[in-house]
């Protein structure tokens, strides 16, 4: 809420008027004076900013917002928390963002009552373009409502208000046994106490389509938590007879009870809206009625009405949150799953969501568990991938009685190893003097080959003359040939 007599934030926004107010804060149509343009400032009531579970949406706002570029998705420009001048030391979170010259779906139908099949296409399909960008960024919005989707007078749809918005990448913005949503908009499984997915937002975008061309509402009451049982066991009424088949189909695929069978996500709406508009079938879907489960499983319908949130978004339609007529309300469900005229029982239930508590710091969560009466018992385990004193585990969920108990398994560092003993010191051995070492000669001189000069082979010795005796013999005077033997031929030595 701003301050009285604040008119500028951050100073750069100038406050020029109130556009709307709701129950956690305020929009203002604003000047930005340093680029010079007209922008859409949400304003978190004064007395939110200092509960942390407000702020944390208001946070996760901004963020959701910003990671979402697309035409039809009201761009966020700022965000920015300052604190007030008044001495209260209260901090005053706002949110910039683009100003659509327009008005609310909601203020359009308020105005004009129903819409025509084409001019329902239009909006439906602009906005499932929307929940398509979303939901492939992991985000659900969780709060599809008229009042939540802007119509520009240019005909441009944009979706806004993403301050309940869940994502895989944030944190739990709900308590336990809270059920977030508008109740005439709300899916069964949230309404159930599960957790919302894209076809959440597929069912709630169902029952804008059907309020469009009916000019009412799918589901009403007297109470949030009468209609929040309708979403769960009741199939609405059936559309005009002027409504063309093609439109009927779409309705009723987009709201089946079972998630399961719906279009599983924007993407998938889009291209059901684009098959109508050119004329193409959709598959009907085959006859069903709609009962409860059976009796075993009746408590996970109970709708915790303590808890409802409803309208805590700061969309720039109309916005409110319920009063304390309808939080103080039981939730009743059929005794049987006979026809929904059966007598029914008031039953107060709490549904306990693991999802919503797991990651969280131990005290908050055992202080929510013990402020909604239920008892709560610790166990601790060591973990070294999950900060200690966090919840990681907790039993049992679903729907419990006041004076039943959870336990919470928390988890603790691990023991830091024993050091390690330091090691004994090497002994240390003297070394002797270093032995000499021999010198060594000089390698010879290699002479090339040209530089070798042959030298000759050795004579051989001459050959020793060997004595011959008999020759000497012969040569000696006196003595005959024959050695004293006679002459064969009969001549002795003399000649005549």
């Amino acid at each position: 809420m701003a301050e009285p007599g604040v008119r500028r934030l951050g100073d750069r926004y100038e406050l020029l008027s109130l556009v709307a107010t709701g129950g956690m804060g305020q929009v203002w149509r604003a000047h930005d004076a340093l680029l010079d343009r007209l922008v859409a400032v949400k304003l978190l009531r004064s007395e939110y900013t200092g509960d942390p579970t407000f702020l944390a949406r208001f946070r996760a706002e901004a963020q959701h917002t910003a990671r979402l570029v697309h035409p039809n998705i009201a761009a966020l420009h700022d965000y920015g928390e300052v604190v007030a001048t008044d001495g209260s030391g209260e901090t005053l979170a706002y949110l910039v963002m683009e100003l659509v010259e327009g008005e609310p779906l909601s203020a359009l139908l308020t105005r004009c009552g129903r819409l025509d099949p084409h001019r329902t296409l239009d909006i439906v399909r602009q906005t499932a373009a929307a929940l398509a960008v979303a939901h492939a960024a992991g985000v659900v919005h969780r709060d599809v409502k008229p009042g939540n989707v802007l119509v520009g007078r240019d005909g441009v749809v944009k979706i806004t208000d993403f301050g309940i918005a869940w994502s895989a990448s944030s944190v739990p913005l709900t308590r336990t046994g809270q059920v977030v949503g508008t109740a005439h908009y709300l899916s069964p499984e949230q309404a159930g106490g599960g957790r919302a997915g894209p076809a959440s937002d597929v069912y709630a975008l169902g029952a804008i389509t059907y309020e469009c061309l009916a000019g009412r509402r799918a589901f009403d009451g007297e109470g949030a938590v009468q209609i929040a049982l309708a979403q769960i066991r009741d199939e609405p009424e059936p559309l005009p007879a002027d409504v063309p088949e093609p439109l009927r189909t779409l309705v009723a695929r987009a709201l089946v009870k079972d998630p399961a069978r719906r279009f599983p996500d924007g993407a998938a709406f889009r291209a059901a809206v684009d098959a109508v508009r050119a004329g193409r079938p959709l598959a009907p879907l085959p006859p069903t009625t709609a009962v409860l489960p059976a009796a075993r499983d009746r408590r996970r319908l109970l709708v915790p009405a303590a808890a409802l949130l409803l309208g805590v978004g700061l969309g720039i339609g109309a916005l409110q949150v319920v009063g304390s007529e309808d939080t103080a309300t039981s939730a009743a469900v059929a005794g049987t799953a006979a026809p929904t005229t059966a007598a029914v029982e008031p039953v107060a239930a709490l549904v306990v969501t693991a999802a919503d508590h797991l990651g969280r710091p131990a005290d908050v969560v055992e202080a929510e568990l013990a402020a909604l009466g239920l008892r709560v018992h610790r166990q601790t385990v060591e973990r070294s991938d999950v900060p200690p004193g966090r919840v990681v585990e907790l039993g049992p969920v679903g729907a419990l009685a006041p004076g039943d108990l959870v336990t919470l398994t928390v988890a603790v560092a691990p023991p830091a190893p024993a050091p390690a003993p330091a090691p004994a010191p090497e002994p240390v051995v003297p070394t002797s003097a270093p032995e000499p070492v021999a010198p060594t000669s000089a390698p010879q001189p290699v002479v090339p080959e040209v530089l070798r000069v042959p030298v000759p082979p050795a004579p051989e010795p001459a050959p020793v003359p060997v004595r011959d005796e008999d020759a000497e013999d012969d040569a000696a005077p006196g003595k005959s040939k024959g050695k004293g033997k006679p002459d064969s031929s009969g001549r002795g030595n003399g000649r005549g």
